[in-house]
């Protein structure tokens, strides 16, 4: 506002104000020309040296009438009396102390002159900033008024309000009822919040349950091809929720051949591409309904092929039971199943675990079943390994079991574990390659089996030399055959 005195205070020296360090230039300018025998304080401080630059704003609001920049000193009853005043406009320096005048040093006056254009572009600055958010909120009120007059618009076109009635495009109330108005989260079309008043069936508006300001009118409700709806109605308890607080089914894609579409939901709407189904919702997510529909099996199942069913499309959507195929899969622990329309058993066949005796299929986290760390390869699964009479039995010679490292704990196939890695050079015990790729090594990168190396804190070369040289000021080095050399100082 103009006439007002407005300050930026300098008081902090670590502040990256980037007229801090002119600030200091000018003090210590300042105070060598009035007493060079004293040196001039560092810099700010809060207590002792908190300088301010002061200016006041035109009639105009852009510019600044005055710029002055205050040179202060804390006291020992904690005041701050002002000891220089600069003048920035006439570049005069008033000593407020001695009573006396005097103009400011050549060496400073372009730095002066720094701090009067950093005041004057943050006068500017604010004043444009006032002007641009007056004209943005002018903008949203005629706006506004637009969308009130196009409310008044249709209910005279309806006949619930008569023409001649004068009507206020800036009343916030309905014309009918006078509840407050209501707009659509999207499109922002106004209607009346009190469900029971004519307007509000004129112009309808549907609200979440949970979230009443979430709302939108009907044309925004259609979601375009592919995606799902701003708001959903549960099946089961007939409430409007939003699209997350559902789940739901996009509808299996079906190419008009018949043949079954098998891309991911991003695709789902691609010319020459139908559906079972439009995009429903299941159920939500209140704990009745979910009962009642996993107990009926309407609330769908998800897929776990991710990355390519066309029913991922988020963590709520899933496939209803008239979308799911016969060539579905199913992985014995039931925490992997596919749709079939996206997958098919025959194709999970080629890149899951299968069992060489049974042939069935399991996920890679399935624990009814082990591969080899090393080739990968699958052993029996647990119901044959029963019927070969194995169970816990780690080294069998068979072809399609596996055998079990007593140190790493993993599995590997007989070919794979034939040659081994390198023994344990604590308890001679063999180790398998895949405890070699995993590097158990001591303290001097000697191989060691997990155990030796958890019950030796050093090994036995470490112990002698640290008993030997514990006391000594030299270095040791290892060698390239794991040998260690001490050189003494």
């Amino acid at each position: 506002m103009s006439g007002q005195w407005q300050s930026i205070i300098f008081d902090d020296p670590t502040s990256r104000h980037p007229m801090l360090s002119r600030v200091v230039q000018v003090m210590q300018c300042i105070y060598y020309a009035v007493d060079p025998a004293h040196p001039p304080p560092p810099t700010v401080m809060k207590w002792w040296h908190s300088q301010s630059l002061s200016y006041q704003v035109g009639e105009s609001g852009y510019e600044p009438s005055i710029v002055i920049l205050n040179l202060r000193e804390g006291r020992q009853d904690s005041t701050m009396k002002t000891h220089f005043t600069i003048n920035l406009n006439t570049m005069t320096v008033i000593d407020k102390f001695q009573n006396r005048r005097f103009p400011a040093p050549k060496a400073i006056r372009s730095v002066l002159g720094d701090l009067e254009e950093h005041a004057r572009r943050t006068v500017r600055e604010k004043k444009e900033a006032e002007v641009e958010e007056a004209r943005r909120l002018e903008e949203e009120r005629e706006e506004r008024r637009n969308r009130v007059q196009a409310f008044h618009r249709c209910l005279i076109d309806q006949g619930l309000v008569d023409e001649d009635r004068s009507l206020s495009s800036d009343s916030p109330y309905c014309p009918i009822c006078l509840a407050q108005q209501t707009s659509c989260c999207k499109c922002r079309i106004i209607s009346c919040s009190n469900s029971d008043c004519a307007a509000s069936s004129a112009i309808p508006i549907s609200r979440c349950f949970f979230h009443p300001s979430t709302q939108f009118c009907t044309s925004c409700l259609e979601p375009p091809p592919g995606s799902l709806p701003e708001l959903g109605k549960c099946p089961i308890c007939l409430r409007l929720f939003c699209s997350a607080e559902l789940s739901w089914c996009l509808g299996r894609p079906i190419a008009n051949s018949g043949t079954v579409g098998t891309g991911p939901s991003s695709n789902i709407d691609v010319s020459g591409i139908t559906q079972v189904h439009p995009v429903r919702p299941l159920s939500c997510r209140s704990i009745p309904c979910m009962s009642n529909v996993q107990g009926s099996r309407r609330g769908g199942r998800q897929c776990s092929n991710a990355s390519s069913c066309w029913s991922v499309r988020s963590s709520n959507t899933k496939v209803c039971p008239e979308c799911i195929t016969e060539d579905t899969f199913s992985c014995p622990c039931g925490q992997y199943w596919t749709c079939g329309s996206c997958e098919s058993q025959s194709s999970s066949a080629r890149r899951l675990p299968t069992c060489p005796r049974c042939d069935n299929y399991y996920c890679s986290l399935c624990s009814y079943i082990k591969s080899c760390g090393v080739c990968r390869r699958a052993g029996l699964c647990n119901d044959c390994m029963e019927e070969e009479e194995s169970v816990g039995v780690d080294h069998t010679p068979g072809e399609n079991l596996l055998l079990k490292c007593w140190n790493c704990k993993d599995y590997l196939c007989k070919t794979c574990a034939d040659g081994g890695g390198e023994p344990c050079k604590s308890c001679g015990q063999d180790l398998c390659k895949l405890c070699e790729d995993e590097e158990v090594r001591n303290c001097c990168g000697v191989t060691v089996c997990t155990e030796c190396r958890a019950s030796d804190e050093q090994c036995n070369d470490c112990s002698r030399f640290h008993g030997r040289y514990d006391y000594d000021f030299g270095f040791f080095e290892f060698g390239s055959n794991g040998g260690m050399t001490y050189h003494n100082f």
